[in-house]
């Protein structure tokens, strides 16, 4: 059993934050978690045929896969949006990209993870601020990203019904809110202290807020040709570990060569606190769920069978594997597990 299954998530949770286990020092159970692959098993009592599909773990490639595809639909949504518009009054964008931050001196880290938990409250009081400012409703897509502390970064795409001015800035080589307009002026105010912009943010309280917005022609996020596409860029790729040399020497995140550590501690954090992948407005989903709609829907009855290990002699016999006949290192694996389980009744998924 692992320290991340749903049974121990919560006694796990209460050992972080007590100090009783430091989350920093969980990087092998969490290569444990990632390489123990698990295959789902279906048949088709319409023609007899059976699939093994990999069961979706947090880090793992079939996790990855499907995040991949709810990223290129969300992408393709982005695109279809009404984003800007040019007036006599200058620029006015609904589509608006955002990073909340929480101040090392705050909270610490674990502290910081659970509280932009729906248990912790802070990112729903945080919409609730912000509601009462807007005038008109906000279509919006969330996802909790880590640093390379383990500290929560927290990326908010917001599609507002009225659009605020923005501006370009050579500097930072983006559109920002224009608060010569009035009720950007507003919106802004509450987003960031005015008068020292590299202060905390009123309406979030923890520390800071970045923002940006976009046009029709400009969608470019940091090198990234869509912001959906800038946010996902670890939940849609795979912990491959093989890319990380000699990581089995590696005791705690923190010993991690800089570069590997937000990829780690973004997968580590979110096993941890259950967070869920991408936080989505419902409008957003409904656009979602007509798209998967059409893409989807096999014709033939596909029944779900039973759950198995990579090591379990199950997975190659459903696939009509000859069990004296497989790759060597297959046959060492199941070496630790010779014991052929009998197929379960089919059951209706």
């Amino acid at each position: 059993m692992s320290v991340f299954d749903t049974m121990e998530r919560s006694k796990l949770q209460e050992m972080v934050l007590s100090g009783e286990i430091d989350s920093d020092c969980l990087l092998k159970d969490l290569v444990q978690w990632v390489t123990l692959v698990y295959y789902n098993l279906f048949a088709n009592l319409d023609t007899g045929e059976h699939r093994a599909c990999p069961v979706s773990r947090r880090g793992n490639a079939a996790y990855a896969l499907r995040q991949s595809f709810k990223k290129s639909m969300l992408a393709k949504l982005i695109k279809k949006s009404t984003i800007s518009k040019e007036t006599s009054s200058g620029l006015f964008s609904h589509l608006f990209f955002l990073t909340l931050t929480i101040d090392h001196d705050t909270m610490s880290r674990d502290e910081a993870n659970r509280f932009i938990t729906t248990k912790g409250k802070g990112i729903s009081r945080f919409f609730a601020r912000l509601e009462k400012a807007l005038d008109g409703g906000y279509s919006k897509v969330i996802v909790k990203e880590s640093t390379t502390s383990g500290y929560p970064a927290v990326h908010i795409i917001l599609h507002l019904e009225r659009p605020l001015k923005i501006k370009w800035h050579r500097k930072s080589r983006s559109y920002r809110p224009d608060p010569s307009d009035p009720y950007t002026r507003s919106i802004l105010a509450k987003l960031k202290n005015l008068e020292d912009w590299n202060s905390k943010s009123p309406i979030w309280g923890q520390g800071f807020i970045d923002i940006y917005g976009f046009t029709n022609d400009n969608l470019q996020m940091k090198g990234y040709s869509n912001p959906i596409n800038y946010i996902a860029k670890y939940i849609s790729k795979s912990l491959d570990l093989q890319d990380i040399p000699d990581l089995e020497k590696y005791e705690k995140v923190s010993e991690l060569p800089e570069k590997y550590r937000t990829k780690i501690w973004t997968v580590l954090n979110n096993l941890i606190w259950n967070s869920q992948t991408w936080v989505i407005s419902k409008s957003f989903r409904e656009d979602l769920k007509k798209i998967k709609e059409k893409i989807e829907k096999l014709k033939s009855r596909w029944f779900f069978v039973d759950t198995v290990s990579v090591d379990n002699p199950r997975l190659y016999q459903w696939m009509g594997w000859d069990l004296d006949d497989l790759p060597p290192d297959i046959a060492l694996a199941l070496k630790f597990n010779p014991k052929i389980t009998p197929p379960r009744k089919v059951v209706i998924m």
